[in-house]
């Protein structure tokens, strides 16, 4: 199921229970109209067996973002789910937003569905990286780290007014 961005409404974010991210967008989407929950989520090649398969991960494990507002009755049901951890929240006390920015670049990470898909990627004769096409070709700047076995790079954002580091896979297309 693909989340509608709408840049003019304000995006927050819940910290959930490790491992039940989809059970939690699939339970607010369920139970809650007024909510529209979005997670990002990264396709992986992880090797089982000496062959690279792909697997589907949280691109932030533990985080939901949803745009909308609770009810009273609705928060108390939230905060008495055994999933439920917090809501991120301003100094102020008041639900986090997430900026128009963090989000435009999540969006754009995603293309417009819930998946940051695999890119393709080459080596130069120095061994460089250089990313052909997919999410990664506009964060080529920010990769700190390349692991060719695995098939993946780690890459800095910033976030929330912090540097994260996420990793995401690449496909060797050829060297450049």
């Amino acid at each position: 199921m693909e989340t509608k961005y709408t840049p003019y409404l304000p995006w927050h974010v819940l910290q959930v229970q490790s491992g039940k991210e989809e059970y939690v967008k699939n339970f607010l989407s369920k139970n809650f109209s007024g909510i529209t929950p979005f997670l990002p989520k990264r396709i992986l090649l992880e090797r089982r067996r000496g062959r690279m398969e792909r697997s589907v991960k949280p691109l932030f494990p533990g985080y939901l973002f949803f745009t909308g507002s609770f009810t009273p009755e609705e928060l108390i049901l939230m905060h008495k789910a055994a999933f439920f951890k917090r809501f991120l929240q301003n100094e102020r006390g008041e639900y986090a937003v997430v900026s128009q920015r963090e989000m435009d670049f999540l969006f754009t990470l995603t293309g417009g569905s819930d998946f940051v898909d695999i890119s393709d990627a080459a080596f130069d004769e120095n061994d460089r990286i250089r990313v052909i096409s997919g999410p990664l070709k506009e964060m080529e700047f920010s990769i700190t780290k390349v692991d060719r076995r695995r098939q993946r790079v780690t890459a800095i954002i910033e976030f929330f007014n912090e540097f994260r580091e996420i990793t995401l896979s690449y496909d060797v297309i050829e060297k450049c």
